[in-house]
């Protein structure tokens, strides 16, 4: 019995122990709950200030002679041999020939011709005497200078309608103008160049056998040249024809040009047109890309902004009371590569000069100073 009153005063004692610590507890205060400081983040700002801006659109391409021709054979033959080859980077002046073609056998057959037309000009002589007086003096001088061997000179136009018809009855006319075709013929066995230049591909060596219709090369002028660039749909609005555009290679030279035509059809599968620009340069060659930059003209009442600070729905952000995120919704008239032109931001309005990340509506911020 001592052993069991024992434990339970030793019990007792244990839980009154507990209940004075826990009333103990609950007398101590609650310290404050204190609520994390917001982040406040530091943002750098400029004033809006509308002024008239000149759009830039980049553009790259390829320069493109616009005196660039195929040389094709009108004739048959076997291709001559000759002072100056027609090959890749020969160059010929303007009315030089370029390839001869052998045309003996036409050659022969054509002197045969106005051999022919020689004997029906003397035959005919004698009744142009008596039926035409006056005008056989005319005839016999034409055919006294009548040689074989050249080109024939254009016939004494007939005075009267009596004459016309003689000449057409004894078939002078119709041996006439049959030589004048052979002789337009003979000139094409002679591939003269239309204008000063360079051979850029030969497809024939001397002696081949060319066929008509076949292709033996190409011809490039190195006068004028120009570039035909992709422009999308919403630049085609500031580009308008006569705007300069300054371009610019890899050997770091800079090559000045214009806008001289514009596509009016759109490619449906780029949404984009071509847009041709004229450029000048002594060292300019065919089919060497550039890069350049078209200058519009001015527009007026927009700012300039880095293309970065425009979000994907076209707003920007601005700074309300020194401390707030505002988000501006301008309209955007024109972007390029690196920055954008905005309408319809007040002037004075405070925005943001570089980006910020995870920007909000109301998102407090600190202006640096």
């Amino acid at each position: 019995m001592k052993n069991l009153l024992r434990g339970l005063v030793g019990v007792v004692i244990i839980a009154l122990g507990v209940f004075v610590a826990s009333v103990l507890i609950g007398l101590k205060p609650e310290p404050p709950v204190k609520s994390p400081p917001k982040a406040v983040k530091l943002v750098r700002t400029t004033k809006a200030q509308p002024q008239s801006e000149m759009p830039s659109t980049y553009v790259q391409g390829r320069v493109v002679s616009l005196n660039k021709i195929e040389v094709f054979a009108e004739v048959a033959g076997v291709v001559l041999p000759a002072s100056k080859e027609f090959r890749a980077g020969t160059r010929f002046s303007k009315g030089e020939p370029m390839v001869r073609i052998d045309s003996d056998e036409l050659r022969m057959s054509l002197i045969a011709q106005r051999s022919g037309f020689l004997q029906a000009l003397s035959s005919a002589l004698a009744d142009i005497k008596v039926d035409f007086p006056d005008r056989y003096e005319v005839w016999r001088r034409y055919t006294a200078d009548l040689n074989v061997e050249s080109k024939l000179e254009a016939l004494p136009e007939p005075a009267t309608d009596r004459e016309k018809f003689f000449l057409s009855n004894r078939g002078i006319l119709n041996q006439y103008y049959t030589i004048r075709s052979a002789e337009e013929r003979l000139a094409k066995y002679i591939l003269i160049a239309p204008f000063s230049g360079e051979v850029t591909m030969s497809m024939i060596n001397t002696g081949s056998l060319v066929r008509v219709g076949q292709k033996i090369g190409e011809f490039v002028s190195g006068g004028g040249f120009e570039i035909e660039t992709a422009v999308s749909r919403e630049d085609l609005k500031v580009i308008a024809k006569g705007d300069s555009v300054m371009f610019s290679g890899d050997n770091g030279k800079s090559y000045v040009g214009q806008v001289i035509r514009i596509a009016e059809s759109i490619d449906p599968s780029t949404q984009t047109a071509s847009v041709f620009c004229s450029v000048k340069g002594d060292d300019l060659q065919d089919g060497i890309y550039l890069s350049g930059v078209i200058q519009s003209q001015p527009l007026d009442n927009v700012i300039r902004m880095p293309l970065e600070l425009l979000s994907d729905d076209g707003s920007v952000y601005g700074v309300k009371d020194d401390s707030l995120l505002v988000e501006l919704n301008p309209t955007v008239i024109h972007r390029s590569e690196k920055d954008v032109l905005l309408k319809d931001i007040p002037a004075g309005t405070v925005v943001l000069s570089e980006p910020i990340s995870g920007g909000y509506e109301g998102m407090l911020v600190k202006v640096a100073k």
